[in-house]
């Protein structure tokens, strides 16, 4: 493990950005990303092989249980909020839910995006459970039929 102290741009080859990363053992080399911000930055500790070329590949800790590692293609877990990734898959999760919901119903379009909206604040607990089908209707004063 190392930790990165600098990663400065150096030019493209083909579709990929070149930059130069310096490591705090004195080691150097580079490093080849499909975008200018890579997934790394300075400050973080990778493990990483260097070719006789001087080509550098990163390689992040696996931060799940298990043990293994990725190839650091996904961004430090610990950088982005968590509170907003989790957010981001309830609610992926909410309208997938209303989605399968409403085509074995034949709802339309608003129909899915209400329940995808009671589903969400169902699982991020700012409601009760949704009523059941016949609590549902028993307070409403129109009939659907």
């Amino acid at each position: 493990m190392a930790k990165i102290v600098s990663i400065t741009p150096t030019g493209q080859w083909q579709d990929l950005f070149k930059l130069e990363i310096r490591f705090d053992n004195g080691d150097f080399g580079t490093a080849f990303a499909k975008s200018q911000t890579p997934s790394y930055a300075v400050g973080d500790e990778v493990e990483y092989t260097k070719n006789e070329k001087g080509t550098i590949k990163i390689q992040r800790p696996n931060n799940f249980v298990g043990g293994g590692s990725f190839g650091g293609s996904f961004s430090n877990a610990s950088k982005s909020s968590g509170d907003d990734r989790s957010a981001s898959i309830i609610r992926q999760v909410a309208l997938k839910a209303a989605v399968e919901y409403a085509s074995a119903a034949g709802h339309d379009i608003n129909t899915i995006l209400a329940n995808a909206e009671t589903f969400n604040k169902w699982m991020t607990g700012q409601s009760a459970a949704p009523a059941s089908h016949t609590e549902h209707f028993a307070t409403r004063n129109e009939s659907p039929f």
